[in-house]
């Protein structure tokens, strides 16, 4: 028998070897068949030697292992708690009624303006005619992202802000 994969150093050599030898003597291609079954059975034999004397971590499939499936635990990963958030000096009711005792003071714009605990407070109405009807909130010369559908809306937004501002500030 003619060893005809003696001269292929790996796989990929002796697999195009196979190939030509399948093109040249395939009985579909003139050939013959117990030529064919020889170069059959000297390629299955070739890699078997190859797997045989390759180390079995050589390669990638064979290195990498999946990692052991953990059971999922009855609860939840503990996780540091978050800290709590210092309490108001004064309650939210006590600065609600400050901030309902104070009178807004009008601006020739047709807005409104009131100065508390040391932040100055102005809404007024958008100046072009097809925003009529929506209100600004500016605190200390910064605009509110939002436009608002009322002046009740805008004031009680404003006072969130406002409120936010002093909550933890002995006035």
């Amino acid at each position: 028998m003619k060893d005809w994969f003696a001269h292929c150093k790996d796989l990929k050599e002796a697999q195009a070897e196979y190939r030509r030898l399948c093109f040249k003597y395939h009985p579909d291609h003139g050939g013959d068949t117990t030529m064919m079954q020889a170069i059959n059975v000297a390629y299955t034999e070739f890699k078997l030697e190859l797997t045989a004397s390759r180390p079995a971590a050589t390669s990638a499939r064979s290195r990498w292992q999946r990692p052991q499936r953990q059971r999922p635990a009855d609860t939840p990963p503990s996780r540091p708690a978050p800290e709590p958030e210092p309490m108001p000096i004064h309650s939210r009711d006590y600065f609600k009624s400050i901030w309902r005792r104070e009178p807004w003071q009008p601006m020739p714009n047709g807005g409104v303006a009131r100065v508390l605990w040391g932040h100055t407070v102005l809404l007024f109405q958008h100046p072009e005619r097809k925003y009529r009807g929506a209100w600004f909130v500016v605190l200390d010369d910064v605009f509110s992202p939002y436009m608002y559908a009322s002046r009740d809306e805008a004031e009680q937004s404003a006072f969130e802000l406002v409120y936010q501002k002093v909550k933890y500030l002995d006035v």
